[in-house]
C-alpha cells in the first residue's frame, strides 16, 4: 500500500484517499469463473481503490492491472453482447443534430456509428482493436486506429460532438483522455460520456462484482465525479440521465433475493412481494432506484 498516490483526474498534487482493498487472488478466481485468465495482471497480493479528494473519482491502483488486447479479445468471446447496441446510444442520438459532425472514441464494431449513418449524421470513429477497425471499414464506416490524444494533435476544434460509451472507466490516464476529447471539440460543442453508474444497487451490494474490477475497469464513476469534471475542465454539465432500472430488472431482483449481504428479513419480504404482486413490486422499485448506467452531456465553454 502507498500513501502518496495522486489523483489521475485532478492532478492537483493532493494525496488521494485509500477507501478499499481487494485480494488479487479473489479477483483472479472471479475472472477464472468467466473463463478469462487474468493472473498476469496481478504482481502484488492486493489491489487498492483510491478516491480523488477534489472530484470523488475512484480509481484502482496499481495502474498496471488494466487489461490488454488479449484480455478484451477473451472477453468478447465469452460475452457475445459486449459490443452491442446500448441504452445510452439511443439517448445520445437524441442530443445530436443531423448537421453536426461526430467523433466517437472506442467505436468497437460500429454499433453507434451505424446508428449515426442511418440518421445521415457525419461521423468518425477511433478504435484500438485492429480487427474491429477492419470490420467497420468493410461496412463503409470511417474509423481510425489511433488514440484520442493523437487525434487532438491533428484535428483541434474540429467536431460538434465527441462521445464515448463504456470507455472512460477503462482509462488509467483519465485527465489526458478527457482533455484531448475536449480539444477536438468546437467551441460550445458537446461532450457525451456514457459510463457505469457506480452508486446503484449492484456495486453497493457486490464489492467483488467481477467486471467492475481490474483488469476490466480502471476507475469508478458516479453522479458526483461526473459533475466534478466542471471543476477540472472548461466544460459545463447540461444533462445527466440514468438508465431505467427496468432494463435489467430481472437481474436486479434475483440478485437482491439471493444476495448474502442483505438481511434475511429483507430477502424474505422481497421474495414474498415478488411472488404475490410482481408487477407492483417492479413498478415501485423502478420508480425509486436508478439503473446501472449513466449518460452525461457537457458543453465546451
Amino acid at each position: 500500500m502507498m500513501n502518496n498516490i495522486k489523483s489521475p483526474l485532478s492532478l492537483d498534487g493532493e494525496n488521494a484517499q485509500l477507501i478499499e482493498t481487494f485480494s488479487s487472488e479473489t479477483i483472479i478466481s472471479k475472472y477464472s469463473a468467466l473463463n478469462i485468465e487474468v493472473e498476469r495482471f496481478f504482481k502484488e497480493p492486493q489491489v487498492y481503490l483510491y478516491k480523488c479528494q477534489k472530484t470523488g473519482y475512484r480509481f484502482y491502483y496499481p495502474y498496471n492491472t488494466v487489461g490488454d488486447a488479449k484480455f478484451y479479445e477473451d472477453l468478447s468471446k465469452n460475452k457475445s453482447n459486449y459490443y452491442s447496441k446500448r441504452w445510452e446510444h439511443e439517448r445520445a442520438l437524441s442530443y445530436i443534430g443531423k448537421k453536426e459532425s461526430v467523433l466517437e472514441i472506442g467505436s468497437g464494431f460500429g454499433a453507434f456509428l451505424n446508428m449515426l449513418k442511418a440518421s445521415s449524421v457525419q461521423s468518425v470513429g477511433l478504435e484500438l482493436n485492429p480487427h474491429a477497425v477492419e470490420v467497420c471499414k468493410k461496412n463503409n464506416l470511417l474509423v481510425k486506429n489511433i488514440l484520442i490524444e493523437n487525434e487532438a494533435q491533428t484535428n483541434n476544434e474540429t467536431y460538434d460532438v465527441v462521445c464515448s460509451f463504456q470507455v472512460l472507466e477503462h482509462i488509467t490516464h483519465v485527465h489526458s483522455f478527457i482533455k484531448a476529447s475536449i480539444d477536438t471539440l468546437k467551441k460550445n460543442g458537446k461532450l457525451i460520456i456514457g459510463v457505469p453508474n457506480n452508486n446503484p444497487y449492484l456495486f453497493v451490494s457486490d464489492k467483488y462484482h467481477t467486471l467492475n474490477l481490474p483488469p476490466h475497469h480502471a476507475g469508478l464513476w458516479d453522479k458526483k465525479s461526473l459533475k466534478a469534471l466542471e471543476s477540472v475542465f472548461s466544460i459545463k454539465l447540461e444533462k445527466l440521465e440514468f438508465e431505467p432500472l427496468n432494463v435489467n430488472y430481472s437481474y436486479f431482483i434475483n440478485f437482491q433475493i439471493n444476495n448474502d449481504a442483505n438481511s434475511k428479513f429483507l430477502k424474505f419480504v422481497l421474495k414474498g412481494f415478488n411472488k404475490v404482486s410482481p408487477r407492483l413490486l417492479k413498478y415501485i422499485l423502478c420508480k425509486f432506484i436508478k439503473g446501472r448506467n449513466v449518460l452525461a452531456v457537457f458543453k465546451k465553454v
